[in-house]
């Protein structure tokens, strides 16, 4: 797990704007797959509710923005570094698949490896709040994670039952 990181109100900002960033990705990402995989409605829709999912988790990541400023906000539990790595490891595979369209089995394979190292993050990146109501906001959030590795596992394997 990485040291709570106390440092500067600009550097826990950053990293919080990081997280933020890493969710608008997701988003961006899930609703590019719901776009090219139209001619599946059952699958455009999971596309679709999950970006919608990861758009609230951005805004969730924009009041924790908020409450830093405030002080509510007392730190977070990773370091710049890690943010950035992350982020730019979600932007390059983006760019991948908008280069070249991934199989739908691809495209929910990738998605399941992604949630489940995000999952992991921000388990060990949860910011570290004074009032208990936005701890719990938080940890639904990552609940809700877990929700969508379960969600892609099943659409996975629906895909991989069809015939050919």
């Amino acid at each position: 797990m990485a040291e709570t990181h106390c440092g500067t109100k600009e550097d826990v900002l950053r990293i919080l704007e990081i997280c933020r960033e890493i969710e608008e990705c997701m988003a961006g990402l899930y609703h590019y797959y719901a776009e090219i995989f139209s001619d599946t409605p059952d699958m455009s829709k999971l596309w679709e509710k999950t970006a919608r999912e990861e758009e609230n988790h951005a805004n969730q990541f924009a009041l924790a923005i908020n409450l830093r400023r405030q002080g509510v906000v007392q730190a977070v539990n990773t370091d710049l570094f890690t943010a950035e790595t992350i982020l730019n490891k979600l932007k390059s595979i983006y760019a991948t698949v908008k280069q070249t369209r991934p199989a739908i089995a691809d495209a929910l394979r990738s998605a399941i490896k992604i949630e489940e190292k995000l999952a992991a993050y921000h388990m060990s990146s949860l910011a570290l709040f004074q009032d208990e109501s936005y701890r719990k906001l938080f940890e639904a959030m990552m609940k809700n994670d877990q929700g969508h590795i379960v969600s892609l596992e099943r659409a996975f394997k629906t895909v991989m039952e069809k015939p050919l």
